[in-house]
C-alpha cells in the first residue's frame, strides 16, 4: 500500500513539473527574441556595437570587428552596429528599429547611428538609421552598401561582409562631412590614376588621329624632288611693291549684358542630388531611414 502511494505522489510531481515546464518554454522563447530589457528609451547605451547572436563569426574575428565599429563610431561620431540573430518576431525592419532604440544607441553622438542586422532563418537584412545617420546613409546610399556586401552574404563570408560593410560606412560618412552624400547622380571623383591613365589616352588617340592626313599627304608627293637651295623658289620677274595704303572701313562695338545671378535658393546635406532618404517613426515614435531585403 505505502509502495502505491509513493508511486501515485511521484507521478503527480513528474505531472506537476512537466506542466510547469511547458508553461515556461513559450516565455523563455519569447525572450530569447526579444534582445532589449524594456520598451523604455535608455540614457545610455546597453550593448556592444556587435552582437553575434548567430554565431556567424569566430572569437577572433568578433573581436577585431568589434575594435573597427568602436573606432569609426568614434571617429565619424556616429553609433555603427551589427545585429545577427536566428530568427526574430515581427517584421524586420521594425525588429532593427527598437532593437537600436531599446538598447540605447540613439543615446550617443546626438542619436545619430546605422545598424544592419541579418537573420538567417528567413536569410533577411535591414538597415535601420537614426538622427543625422538619415541623411548620411541616403536610399541610394543603403542600395550601394547593400550591393558591396551581398556576394559575401551569399557565399557565407560573414566576416567579409561586415568588413565590407564597416569600410563603405566609412567612405559614405567622409562623403557626408564634406557636404557631399553619396546620393542619385553622385560622381566620384577620379584618383590620380584614373587622371594619368586617361591623358595618356587622350594623347595617344590623338597622335593617331593626326597621323592618318599627314600620311595621306605625305602620299601625294611622291613626284616632289629634294631642292639643294632656293633658285627654284625664285621669280623670274621678281617682286615688285608699288602702292602702300592703310584704309580705315568702319568701327564696330557690340554690348552684351551679363546676367545675374537671382538665384538665392539653398539646401542642407542630402538634397543636393534629388534623391534623399525616405523615413518611417518606429513604436518608439522616433524617426528612422531603413531598407531591408533577402539575400
Amino acid at each position: 500500500m505505502n509502495m502505491i502511494q509513493t508511486i501515485k505522489k511521484q507521478t503527480a510531481s513528474a505531472l506537476v513539473l512537466f506542466l510547469i515546464l511547458i508553461t515556461l518554454l513559450p516565455m523563455k522563447a519569447l525572450a530569447a527574441d526579444v534582445l532589449w530589457d524594456s520598451y523604455e528609451m535608455p540614457s545610455t547605451r546597453q550593448k556592444e556595437r556587435l552582437l553575434d547572436n548567430a554565431d556567424l563569426l569566430t572569437d577572433s574575428q568578433e573581436k577585431e570587428l568589434l575594435s573597427t565599429l568602436n573606432s569609426l563610431s568614434e571617429k565619424w561620431k556616429c553609433n555603427i552596429v551589427v545585429l545577427t540573430v536566428n530568427s526574430h518576431n515581427g517584421p524586420i525592419q521594425d525588429y532593427s528599429d527598437d532593437y537600436f532604440d531599446y538598447n540605447g544607441f540613439g543615446a550617443d553622438y546626438n542619436g545619430s547611428g546605422i545598424l544592419f542586422m541579418l537573420s538567417m532563418e528567413d536569410r533577411e537584412w535591414a538597415i535601420s538609421t537614426r538622427g543625422s545617420a538619415i541623411q548620411a546613409f541616403t536610399d541610394y546610399g543603403q542600395e550601394y552598401l547593400v550591393n558591396n556586401m551581398i556576394s559575401y552574404l551569399r557565399n557565407g563570408d560573414y566576416s567579409g561582409a561586415f568588413k565590407e560593410y564597416a569600410n563603405t560606412c566609412d567612405y559614405l560618412l567622409s562623403l557626408y562631412s564634406k557636404g557631399t552624400p553619396y546620393d542619385v547622380g553622385y560622381k566620384p571623383p577620379k584618383t590620380a590614376e584614373q587622371i594619368l591613365e586617361y591623358i595618356f589616352f587622350s594623347i595617344l588617340i590623338g597622335l593617331v588621329i593626326a597621323l592618318f592626313p599627314i600620311l595621306h599627304m605625305k602620299s601625294q608627293l611622291k613626284t616632289v624632288k629634294t631642292a639643294t637651295n632656293a633658285f627654284y623658289y625664285q621669280s623670274s620677274q621678281g617682286l615688285k611693291l608699288n602702292v602702300k595704303r592703310d584704309t580705315h572701313i568702319r568701327t564696330s562695338l557690340s554690348k552684351v549684358p551679363i546676367p545675374k545671378n537671382d538665384d538665392s535658393s539653398g539646401g542642407g546635406r542630402g538634397s543636393s542630388f534629388g534623391g534623399g532618404s525616405s523615413t518611417h517613426t518606429s513604436s518608439s515614435g522616433t524617426t528612422h531611414g531603413g531598407s531591408h531585403g533577402h539575400f
